[in-house]
């Protein structure tokens, strides 16, 4: 089977990613709930998008997006599952688009799985 160059970019860029989510490559930014097990390996990365996103005044366009990810993963794809769809569920009822909620969104990753953290990293 050949592959293109840019296939194989898409590969390694992909691979890497994962190996860095799952901790095995350390050289992103680790918030302090990630190092003290309370939220999943990579989700710190996940804040900090959230985070710039609800700067730029798109925090609606994220956790829409977000929103629509899950449930596509826990209804279609399998890649994450219910509970994963009910926290963001929950979330969604909870914020405030206009503001980011530090808190909120620590608790809203602390109750995702790695799986469904994974797949919103990797979209």
């Amino acid at each position: 089977m050949k592959i293109t160059k840019r296939q194989l970019k898409r590969i390694i860029r992909e691979e890497y990613s994962r190996l860095k989510r799952r901790g095995l490559i350390r050289e992103g930014e680790i918030g302090y709930d990630e190092m003290e097990g309370n939220i999943p390996p990579g989700a710190t990365d996940l804040m900090n998008v959230c985070r710039s996103a609800f700067e730029m005044g798109e925090g609606d366009m994220i956790i829409n997006d977000w929103m629509q990810k899950i449930g596509m993963g826990a209804h279609e794809t399998m890649e994450c599952d219910m509970e994963d769809f009910m926290a963001i569920q929950r979330f969604e009822q909870e914020y405030n688009p206009d503001r980011f909620d530090q808190e909120l969104v620590i608790q809203l990753l602390s109750n995702l799985s790695l799986d469904c953290i994974d797949m919103l990293y990797g979209a």
